[in-house]
């Protein structure tokens, strides 16, 4: 083979290579990317559950009367409350969210904390001792507003039903039942110190 050819095929195979490398990212990358899209959408099963309860349940009480009075919504809440915690007798951290959705958690709102406006965001959430103790099935009280929630920090999280929110309790990220007021599942210290 002369010269020639032989830097020809050389010109020809280093390009394909170069083509390719530019065309598929690192495969750790797409592994990481997929495992977690993967657990996003185990986590969004177990929501879905928890979600399939609620309604089962809030649909064998008597309904709320069109124009209910305070009191009324607060004993509906309160009976709801009831039979989510009897019937998550056994519920505990990490039931719903899942220790791998809850790494996931904490790497997606690493940046949001951590990046410009980090502070900002942090100070529109909360003020520093919050009142509540963040415990699975239990009432988040009556008395105490809830944090805000910024758009930053809910675009990095998988969209909830309607009968479910995100919010934090001090540095820890909750899932609240908002209708029953009761706190789903926790993950601690999911906001950066």
């Amino acid at each position: 083979m002369m010269f020639k050819e032989m830097l020809a095929l050389m010109l020809v195979g280093t390009a394909a290579a170069l083509s390719l490398s530019l065309t598929e990212p690192p495969a750790y990358s797409q592994t990481a990317v997929n495992a977690d899209a993967r657990e996003m959408s185990d986590f969004t099963d177990r929501v879905a559950t928890y979600v399939a309860l609620h309604k089962k349940l809030s649909a064998s009480l008597p309904k709320v009367p069109e124009k209910a009075t305070p009191e009324q919504i607060h004993a509906h809440q309160i009976a709801l409350e009831k039979l989510l915690t009897a019937a998550r007798s056994t519920a505990k951290k990490g039931d719903v969210f899942g220790p791998a959705m809850t790494a996931v958690v904490r790497k997606l709102l690493l940046p949001v904390f951590n990046g410009p406006g980090g502070d900002d965001i942090r100070k529109a959430i909360h003020d520093e001792p919050h009142p509540v103790q963040p415990v699975v099935n239990k009432r988040y009280p009556d008395e105490v507003p809830l944090s805000t929630m910024p758009p930053d920090v809910l675009k990095m999280l998988p969209k909830l039903e309607d009968t479910l929110e995100y919010r934090f309790i001090g540095r820890h990220l909750i899932l609240l039942d908002v209708p029953a007021h009761l706190i789903v599942d926790v993950i601690d210290n999911a906001m950066p110190a």
